[in-house]
């Protein structure tokens, strides 16, 4: 009898993504194969040693391209499963034509086996531009999106009910994870963004902003009886609310636990193109857009929020619809905004995960050369190019277990404590959805370096 295929996936932000991928990672166990849950911080030190057959990214972009080629070099097949995807700008350089033409011209495309997407849109113009053989391109929906519905939709619970929700994104200008608005210009251009647009659209963010958090105040000072939640873009950083909010008692900024289990609690929700709009949309929720704050530049650079949202023209007309549900639903059409995300967005019926495992399985899981363990790689971060600060983490990683090198760095940086995979949110995900499918007994384990047992920072999931 053959060994399990070893599968990796890689977790980017574990408050938004986890739910999704746990599910994920059930679907490939409940397969027969073996799924590691990897942190994408510590996917470098990890994956040299653990050597999977296959790796789900989270991306494949200029940015971790260096990754990339340190798993073709180790042998591992390489698939992308975009943990963000569905809210693209129209003409900018992630519109999908540009998106597809960019992987196929800047040679990604060399570098990754296959390509699970949200949408068909995204789907049809990386069949026609990107250069991947079409077979190696599936329209599969979004894991996280399965939680939306039977079964999974039952774990839809939240400690409070009949609030504002205000769903903030402007994780641009207020960085939880770099450390300076420069920086995240920096990031944006090493995505393909030309200067100039990236310039300008960090201009108009920076002026609207303030405007947005005096909306915000507004909304608490008109209705002081109802508890208005800020919940901050899980990239953003949430100080500069705290501190604006600190005098308003019914205010509260909480970001905890996933969006979807938020909206399923909120009488309301509002936002400025932000994605969560889509969220919202999917649960039968209306979304209020602060169209009056909006601009062409910003509503361009991801236009369908707008485009699905119950508009408010001005802060008094914002006042009046979060203030009246009938309004709301006298100037809303669920039904078109629904019709709006379909191409963005695929079949929102539960069975996301499932259609990505039977794909990926169905692919072989494996390269012909087979994976291959590789202590330099590990010693680089999997980078082939790595910095000094990348080798010592490296070396610390190999002598102590990336999970305790992840908490040393924690100290230095707090940003990143919120990345970490809690084995105890893991496994009770884990037994809800065997409960919820009638599934197979699994186990979940932390996985320990081959070479002397060190823990590091993923998990394993599969069969007992």
């Amino acid at each position: 009898m053959s060994a399990p295929l070893n599968i990796a996936i890689i977790v980017d932000n574990p408050r938004r993504d986890l739910r999704g991928l746990v599910l994920l990672a059930y679907q490939f166990a409940k397969r027969g194969a073996a799924a590691f849950l990897v942190p994408m911080y510590q996917q470098g030190y990890d994956l040299p040693l653990l050597a999977p057959d296959l790796v789900v990214l989270n991306y494949a972009r200029e940015s971790n391209r260096g990754l990339l080629e340190s798993y073709r070099d180790m042998g591992v097949r390489v698939a992308v499963l975009d943990t963000e995807g569905g809210v693209l700008s129209e003409s900018g350089f992630d519109s999908p034509d540009n998106w597809a033409t960019s992987f196929r011209d800047t040679g990604l495309a060399d570098l990754v086996d296959d390509y699970c997407f949200w949408g068909k849109a995204v789907h049809d113009a990386f069949r026609q531009r990107s250069g991947m053989d079409e077979a190696s391109l599936a329209l599969t929906g979004c894991p996280r999106y399965d939680i939306c519905n039977p079964p999974w939709s039952s774990l839809l619970k939240y400690p409070r009910s009949g609030f504002i929700l205000v769903n903030t994104n402007f994780s641009a200008i207020n960085p939880a994870f770099t450390r300076s608005d420069a920086d995240e210009q920096r990031l944006f251009r090493e995505q393909g963004w030309d200067a100039g647009y990236v310039q300008d659209l960090f201009a108009e963010l920076h002026e609207v902003f303030p405007r947005y958090l005096d909306a915000i105040e507004a909304i608490a000072r008109t209705a002081p009886g109802r508890t208005v939640q800020i919940r901050p873009h899980p990239f953003e950083n949430e100080a500069v609310y705290h501190e604006r909010f600190a005098n308003t008692p019914n205010v509260i900024i909480d970001g905890k636990g996933d969006i979807f289990n938020a909206i399923h609690g909120a009488e309301c929700i509002v936002h400025l193109n932000c994605g969560s709009s889509v969220d919202a949309v999917r649960m039968g929720k209306t979304p209020i857009s602060m169209e009056f704050l909006n601009t062409e530049v910003m509503r361009r650079h991801a236009p369908l929020p707008s485009r699905v949202s119950c508009h408010a023209a001005s802060l008094d007309d914002l006042l009046s619809l979060v203030g009246d549900s009938s309004l709301r639903t006298s100037r809303y059409d669920l039904s078109k905004a629904r019709r709006e995300i379909e191409p963005w967005y695929h079949l929102s019926d539960g069975h996301a995960a499932e259609r990505v495992a039977d794909f990926l399985l169905s692919r072989g899981g494996k390269t012909t050369s087979g994976a291959r363990r590789s202590l330099g790689a590990a010693l680089r971060g999997g980078r082939l190019h790595p910095s000094l600060r990348q080798y010592l983490l490296g070396g610390l990683s190999l002598v102590a277990g990336s999970y305790a090198a992840s908490l040393v760095v924690d100290q230095l940086q707090s940003a990143r404590r919120g990345k970490h995979i809690d084995y105890a949110t893991v496994h009770e995900l884990v037994s809800l959805y065997r409960q919820l499918d009638d599934g197979p007994e699994l186990q979940v384990n932390r996985l320990r370096s081959p070479i002397a047992g060190q823990a590091l920072s993923s998990f394993r999931i599969h069969i007992s």
